[in-house]
C-alpha cells in the first residue's frame, strides 16, 4: 500500500496551495459578506485547467483522477469553501454525463465543462424528496421527439447561475426508484422559473434555489439516463458517481478543519494569558493534539476511498464512512479552533466565524450524516 503522492501530485497540490493562500484568501470574507459568487476565482481556476482535472483528455480534460483533483479542492477549502465548491461541482454532473450520457451529448457538453464555459446544477431534491431520494414527483413525459417536464425542485446549489440543470424526473407512472432517470434542461427553456432561497447560514456566495418546471419542452437528445417504469437502471447508474461526491464533501470538510487549525496554531504561538503563551498551556496543547489526530484520520479515510475509485474498485460503504467522519470531525475541530481565539473568534473580522457557519452545510448536503449511517449499516447487515 503506497501512501506517497507522485511528484506530479505534489506539484499540483503545492501550486493550488500557493494560489489559495496568495490569491483567494484575501477576498473570502467579501464573498461571504456580499453573498457574491467569486467570478474572478472561477476564471483563474478555468485558466489553470482545474475545472477539467478529472475529465478524460478526449473531452479536453486532464484525466488526472479524483485523488489529484481533491488535493486541489482540499487546498482551496482551507481558505474558502465557496471556491473549493466550484472545482468540486465540476466533478458531479459532468462526471455523470461523462460516464452515462450518449456519446453525442458528451461531445456537445464536456469540452465546455472542461474549459469552465458551462455550469450545470444538480436538480434532484424536492420539498418531499430530501433524504428519500426516490420520492421524486417531477415528471418527464414523452411527446414526439421531446419530453415535457413538470415539477418542482428545491435546494439547487448554483441553480441561479447554471447554464443548465441535470434534472431527476419520473419518466412514466411508477413508484420508488423504478422509472426515475435524468435529463438536461437548459436555463432558457420556456416554462422554467428559478427563485433564490434567502437566509442561507453559510457558503453564502453559492445560492440555493427553487426550480419550477411548467410544461418545459426538452429534446429527447438531452436525456442522460433514461427512466423506465419497469426497472431502476436510469436512477441507479448515476449513483456510482455519488461515491466520489460524498468523499468530496469529506475532503472539503477536511480542508476547512485544516484551515481553522492553522489559524489557531499561529495565534496560540503569540497570544499570552496568565504570563504564558497559549501554546505553552498543557490543556490547550492537548486539545490541538486531539484535533490533529482527527484531521489525519479523516485524511486517510478520504484519500483511501478516492484512491479505490481511481483504481476502479469503489467501496460505497467506505465512501459513506469517510463523509460521516470527516464532516462531523470538521464541525468539532473548527469550533474548537474558534474557541482558542476567545471573544475575538466570535466576530466576522476573523475567518473562524465564517468557517464555523460554512462547514455546517457539509453534514447535510450530499446525504445527511444519518442517511450515510443507514448506508454503512446496510453493509454491516446486508441481509437485514
Amino acid at each position: 500500500m503506497d501512501f506517497e503522492l507522485t511528484p506530479e501530485q505534489v506539484m499540483l497540490r503545492d501550486a493550488a496551495r500557493k494560489l489559495a493562500q496568495q490569491q483567494f484568501r484575501q477576498n473570502a470574507a467579501r464573498w461571504d459578506r456580499d453573498e457574491e459568487f467569486p467570478e474572478e476565482n472561477k476564471h483563474q481556476l478555468a485558466q489553470l485547467g482545474y475545472l477539467g482535472l478529472s475529465m478524460d483528455k478526449q473531452y479536453g480534460g486532464a484525466g488526472a483522477g479524483l485523488v489529484s483533483t481533491y488535493l486541489v479542492v482540499e487546498e482551496l477549502a482551507k481558505v474558502d469553501l465557496l471556491t473549493a465548491m466550484i472545482v468540486h461541482d465540476q466533478n458531479v454532473s459532468p462526471r455523470i454525463i461523462a460516464n452515462h450520457a450518449p456519446e453525442a451529448l458528451k461531445q456537445r457538453l464536456l469540452p465546455g465543462f472542461a474549459r469552465g464555459e458551462i455550469e450545470c446544477s444538480i436538480a434532484w431534491t424536492e420539498p418531499q424528496a430530501g433524504s428519500d431520494g426516490t420520492a421524486v414527483r417531477t415528471t418527464a413525459i414523452r411527446d414526439g421527439d421531446d419530453y415535457i417536464v413538470n415539477g418542482q425542485k428545491i435546494f439547487t446549489t448554483f441553480g441561479d447561475r447554471a447554464d443548465m440543470h441535470l434534472v431527476y424526473a419520473r419518466f412514466g407512472p411508477s413508484t420508488g426508484a423504478k422509472g426515475l432517470g435524468t435529463l438536461i434542461v437548459e436555463r432558457e427553456r420556456p416554462g422554467l422559473t428559478v427563485r433564490k432561497l434567502e437566509g442561507k447560514m453559510g457558503v453564502r456566495g453559492a445560492a440555493e434555489n427553487e426550480l419550477f418546471f411548467d410544461n418545459v419542452r426538452v429534446p429527447a437528445s438531452n436525456v442522460v439516463t433514461l427512466g423506465d417504469p419497469q426497472n431502476s437502471r436510469g436512477f441507479v447508474k448515476p449513483l456510482t458517481i455519488y461515491n466520489g461526491t460524498r468523499v468530496g464533501m469529506g475532503v472539503m470538510a477536511l480542508g476547512v478543519a485544516e484551515g481553522a487549525f492553522d489559524l489557531a496554531r499561529e495565534y496560540m504561538t503569540v497570544r499570552e494569558q496568565f504570563g504564558q503563551k497559549l501554546s505553552e498551556m498543557q490543556g490547550l496543547r492537548w486539545l490541538m493534539a486531539d484535533a490533529l489526530i482527527e484531521i489525519e484520520a479523516a485524511r486517510c479515510l478520504c484519500y483511501k476511498a478516492l484512491a479505490l475509485i481511481d483504481a476502479g474498485k469503489p467501496d460505497p460503504g467506505l465512501c459513506s464512512i469517510a463523509k460521516v467522519f470527516a464532516t462531523e470531525m470538521a464541525q468539532r475541530v473548527t469550533v474548537q479552533c474558534q474557541q482558542m481565539f476567545g471573544g475575538y473568534g466570535y466576530f466576522g473580522s476573523l475567518p473562524l466565524e465564517r468557517m464555523v457557519r460554512d462547514v455546517r452545510m457539509l453534514t447535510l448536503t450530499g446525504g445527511t450524516t444519518q442517511t450515510q449511517k443507514n448506508v454503512i449499516a446496510s453493509h454491516i447487515f446486508p441481509n437485514s
